[in-house]
């Protein structure tokens, strides 16, 4: 695995973005409840309208927050169920890495895949309507020869709470 080891240095250098508890409180603000006025997040971290709205720039400008979405409940809309996969490239090869990166980018049902350190290279999640669904997204991915293996969801029990690990590391640092 020197190709991770590789991008774990490099993550590891980059540089850490300057944040201070009014930011901290911004972004817990914005990560809680994402859709509310500049007026709203003002007064909910205590610092008025102009200068409020000028650190949520900053922010954007800085890559701190990298976006803003609403929650949907895909599986409820759209009859869908939930497989995570992992998948193990032995041995490891930086062109297979690359196709399986690409097929992973090009299929709408491949919701996020991150790269692991250790005996798995990648986690999947994968939305599919049935199992022969999930076979038919997952086709591709194993004529690359990978080693995988599924875990279908049975029930979600905690949604991301990103804004409470934001609040967690604001008194944890004592900004």
């Amino acid at each position: 695995m020197q190709n991770a080891s590789v991008a774990f240095t490099q993550r590891a250098s980059k540089k850490k973005k300057a944040t201070d508890r009014l930011d901290m409180r911004i972004l817990t603000a914005l990560s809680e409840r994402g859709r509310q006025t500049l007026t709203e997040l003002s007064k909910t971290v205590g610092l008025s309208a102009t200068p409020c709205g000028a650190r949520v720039d900053q922010l954007e400008e800085q890559k701190v927050i990298l976006g803003y979405h609403a929650d949907v409940d895909i599986e409820g809309i759209a009859d869908l169920s939930l497989y995570f996969v992992t998948i193990a490239l032995n041995p490891y090869s930086a062109e297979v890495a690359r196709k399986l990166e690409a097929l992973m980018a090009a299929s709408p049902f491949v919701v996020s895949a991150d790269a692991l350190f250790g005996s798995i290279d990648y986690l999947l999640r994968v939305y599919a309507r049935s199992t022969q669904h999930y076979h038919a997204v997952m086709a591709p991915i194993v004529e690359l020869g990978v080693d995988y293996e599924t875990w279908p969801v049975s029930r979600k029990v905690m949604a991301p709470k990103m804004h409470r690990l934001i609040g967690h590391l604001t008194n944890e640092s004592g900004q």
